[in-house]
């Protein structure tokens, strides 16, 4: 079949972005599996001296964000403004993002970390991670600017390209200025912690994200005289006008306001599966369409019910927490990243987004850290005794903890070869008119 060689340049990226995130994915993975076997046999880890379990978390945490979490939808920014020729380009620009992480990593280690939250870039990681950024801001309005001097006629494309470049520049300089000591500390002492208005207003900035994804990944509607998109954006304005009308600041869970106004979001999970649900995506991607609504909606529900006062009294400060997160980073945002890798261009037979093998030990990996977790969480809650001293059971389900850990190294592997080998084979790409479309 003959392609393109803009067809075939979008394949390549695909491939380096797959690489870069898969990489990462495995790095941050490895780094897990060590602190979750720690938590088994604590004394392996004075293996490594002053390299403890707290100098690794951070490294482990901006790893999985910064790396596997974020490097998927980096690409889907490079195939919007990048073209047949800028394949080194690409490279320059992961490999830079690569690079700022491994510095990071190096100072966790070293204990040189803000201490705050998913932002602990500090000391010289503080200039090197938004330096990184704008590395790749520069390389793809380089690759835009040299094809826009050739055009006589600029189109709606062109000037979105425009407003997004001015738009991802505040990026690095809000991260640059977030990590400094004078924004706000590590443990703000003026807030009682998260509240229904807070959690309301990131999640419907979440959920504004993924009424524009399909778009972006240029998914058909089924019906294209559907008001789906219009129900969508009716609700997101309706959402927006709860959260405006519930008490902001410090608020108790125990408001019934704040109650309410978080439970909105408890519609938008057959929402959410209805618009998505309307469009055709590549057949190899259904399964990550239904595994993303899947973790989706339990993320939500069991949110939601992690708020009220009973069940929050019980999981607050527990390993039902570390459940939540992963909930939301392996299982929902990562069958994410797979919909966003296997949609930069298509998806064939032999692809490791495709693959149903690795697709199914990770999603059992997930559910079984997860449940491992919401039970360990549960125990902690009604006795916090046991986390002192040894307790048999605490151990039993660190270490079923463990294997869903062992369950989704191996699912990172197997796409680590997969990809290696569609590498070596060097298929062509699908065009666009002749993928196989499904239904979902």
């Amino acid at each position: 079949m003959n392609v393109s060689a803009e067809e075939f340049f979008q394949r390549r990226l695909q491939g380096i972005v797959a690489g870069y995130s898969f990489g990462w994915l495995l790095a941050a993975n490895l780094v897990g599996l060590w602190l979750a076997t720690v938590l088994i046999v604590p004394e392996w880890g004075n293996a490594f001296g002053e390299l403890t379990y707290g100098r690794w978390m951070p490294l482990h945490m901006d790893w999985q964000l910064y790396g596997w979490c974020s490097l998927p939808l980096v690409g889907l920014l490079a195939a919007f403004y990048l073209r047949t020729g800028d394949a080194v380009e690409a490279h320059v620009g992961f490999l830079a993002w690569s690079l700022a992480l491994i510095l990071g990593g190096v100072l966790s280690l070293q204990g040189v970390v803000s201490g705050k939250l998913f932002l602990n870039w500090s000391g010289l990681g503080r200039v090197a991670f938004p330096t990184a950024q704008v590395v790749l801001w520069l390389i793809v309005a380089a690759a835009s600017w040299r094809r826009w001097k050739s055009v006589r006629r600029w189109d709606r494309v062109q000037l979105l390209q425009i407003v997004l470049l001015v738009v991802l520049i505040a990026s690095p300089i809000g991260l640059f200025i977030a990590a400094g000591r004078d924004v706000y500390p590590p443990i703000d002492p003026e807030s009682g912690g998260a509240t229904g208005h807070s959690l309301l207003a990131s999640s419907l900035g979440i959920i504004g994200i993924f009424g524009f994804l399909p778009l972006l990944l240029r998914a058909p509607r089924k019906n294209p005289s559907s008001r789906i998109g219009s129900i969508y954006a009716e609700s997101f304005l309706a959402s927006i006008l709860v959260w405006a009308l519930i008490d902001h600041g410090n608020a108790s869970d125990r408001s019934w306001a704040q109650i309410l106004g978080l439970g909105v979001l408890v519609i938008w999970v057959p929402l959410l599966v209805r618009y998505f649900r309307s469009f055709l995506w590549p057949a190899g991607l259904t399964r990550w369409v239904s595994a993303f609504l899947a973790w989706w909606g339990a993320l939500t529900l069991t949110g939601f019910l992690t708020f009220l006062p009973h069940f929050l009294d019980i999981l607050k400060f527990t390993n039902g927490m570390v459940a939540h997160a992963h909930l939301a980073m392996a299982g929902m945002v990562g069958a994410l990243n797979f919909l966003v890798l296997g949609s930069l261009s298509g998806c064939e037979k032999g692809d490791p987004w495709a693959d149903g093998s690795s697709f199914w030990l990770w999603q059992i990996g997930v559910g079984v850290y997860v449940l491992a977790m919401w039970v360990q969480g549960a125990r902690e809650g009604v006795d916090p005794m046991i986390l002192v001293g040894a307790d048999s059971a605490t151990r039993v389900l660190y270490a079923i903890r463990w294997g869903g850990g062992l369950f989704m190294i191996v699912a990172n592997l197997r796409w680590i070869i997969l990809l290696a080998q569609q590498r070596r084979t060097s298929k062509a790409p699908i065009a666009v008119g002749e993928r196989e479309w499904c239904d979902g």
